[in-house]
């Protein structure tokens, strides 16, 4: 009988402590669902941010400037027609062709939304204008991209060492290998005898179209170099305009009669959107037209090669970027020493960039903070809360044992109902002396 209440007692507090325990759970459930909840709102936000602040962050920051300066062509004291660069092979419609009304406003409309370019992307936009869809260039004015990237494989040049009978070791094909790499990073941001500087490329971007060269140069192992940048519509904008239309137009000048036009002038970039809207550069680039041109107006074909490879959206973005941005004459001094105007533009122009990164920078260490800071008093509290509820349920528990504990199992006898359990006591657990005698006399009886 004993053992039974006992048992019965046990059961009641296991089962107390059971539905304890669910409760703790339940707190314990709906503390994470809600730190889930705060996580999935505010980290995502704050590290989009501290990613882009990385992107774009001092040693990679993306400072949109004018097109200034001369054409290259003009640099190179050139004339458009004794040279390959910039032409795609492909001219828009003659006179008695279908023209497109460059006056006419499209229907469909163009994306202003940041967008996501591969490595192939950036070589549509910046080099495949001279050095053609698949790098060969024009030689001898236009070199190839092919040999002097493959060149920047150790793997490669040891291919090429050994079919020519000779041998190398790796270490010298590393040696060369790296020495490649840097007489192409160099021809990059410097530029050289016949090719343009691409100073406004930052370093992801340099990458992409690096590692997109070695995949189509046949480098080994190129596919797993491939990466992407984030653009915004204006610095795609930028990248065509300084790489693609800087080769052939000036930045900035008079706007040329039909008859200078007839003579060879090429107009300057800082006309286009004056001459037409933006409807009209899209299909002249991307579709081609016939000029006005003459001392007589009339139409005819136009010199300017047709940009095929470019999309709408992408030449919609060289005139949203020339009208936000104006192309300007190269920055001059002053001989008293005064900074002229566009130099003057020009520095409050980097100092207004400086500062809206700094504050960039500071709206994203905010977030940050804050959130941490916002999950941090979230998971103190729960924890907190959490450990309350444990004690208080514990206590409760403990209570109601011992309640149980005195009514079921009292010092003293008191119930005559129960005389079993009133006799027990820790005397009864063990038989005394006479008892044993007692047992003894019987068990030998």
């Amino acid at each position: 009988m004993l053992g039974s209440r006992r048992s019965d007692l046990t059961a009641e507090f296991v089962n107390q402590s059971g539905n304890a325990s669910e409760r703790a759970c339940g707190w314990v459930a709906w503390l994470t669902a809600l730190m889930s909840l705060v996580s999935a709102v505010l980290l995502p936000a704050s590290s989009a941010a501290v990613a882009d602040h990385a992107h774009n962050g001092p040693n990679n920051q993306v400072s949109i400037t004018s097109v200034e300066g001369e054409s290259w062509l003009n640099h190179l004291h050139r004339d458009f027609g004794d040279t390959s660069m910039g032409k795609t092979g492909r001219l828009g419609p003659g006179p008695d062709e279908p023209a497109a009304d460059l006056h006419a406003e499209s229907t469909q409309p163009f994306s202003h939304s940041p967008v996501t370019l591969h490595g192939q992307d950036l070589y549509r936009l910046n080099c495949r204008g001279c050095h053609g869809e698949f790098g060969q260039g024009a030689p001898p004015e236009i070199a190839s991209l092919i040999n002097p990237v493959r060149a920047t494989s150790s793997r490669l040049i040891m291919q090429r060492v050994k079919a020519s009978g000779m041998e190398m070791s790796r270490k010298q094909a590393d040696e060369l290998a790296q020495q490649s790499m840097a007489s192409l990073l160099q021809r990059l941001h410097q530029g050289g005898q016949d090719m343009p500087s691409f100073s406004q490329l930052n370093d992801d971007e340099i990458r992409a179209l690096l590692a997109y060269l070695k995949q189509l140069a046949g480098v080994p192992g190129a596919e797993r170099e491939q990466i992407t940048v984030r653009e915004s519509p204006e610095r795609v904008g930028e990248l065509i305009t300084k790489a693609t239309c800087h080769t052939c137009h000036t930045a900035a000048g008079l706007n040329p009669t039909s008859k200078q036009l007839m003579e060879g002038a090429i107009p300057p970039l800082s006309t286009l959107t004056a001459r037409t809207n933006m409807s009209g550069l899209v299909r002249k680039v991307t579709q081609g037209a016939a000029v006005t041109m003459g001392a007589q107006p009339m139409l005819a074909a136009g010199r300017m090669p047709v940009f095929d490879y470019l999309s709408e959206s992408e030449a919609a973005d060289v005139y949203d970027y020339l009208m936000r941005y104006p192309p300007r004459q190269t920055s001059v001094v002053d001989p008293t020493g005064a900074a002229s105007t566009d130099a003057a533009l020009a520095a409050a122009n980097q100092a207004a960039s400086t500062q809206r990164a700094s504050a960039d920078q500071k709206a994203v260490m905010i977030v940050a903070w804050t959130s941490g800071l916002f999950i941090a008093i979230v998971l103190t509290a729960g924890v907190r809360i959490t450990f309350k509820e444990f004690a208080r349920l514990s206590a409760e528990s403990d209570a109601a044992f011992a309640a149980n504990g005195a009514a079921r199992f009292p010092t003293h006898a008191t119930d005559p109902a129960e005389p079993e359990l009133a006799c027990v006591s820790a005397a009864d657990e063990e038989p005394q002396e006479g008892e044993a005698a007692d047992w003894k006399r019987r068990a030998s009886a």
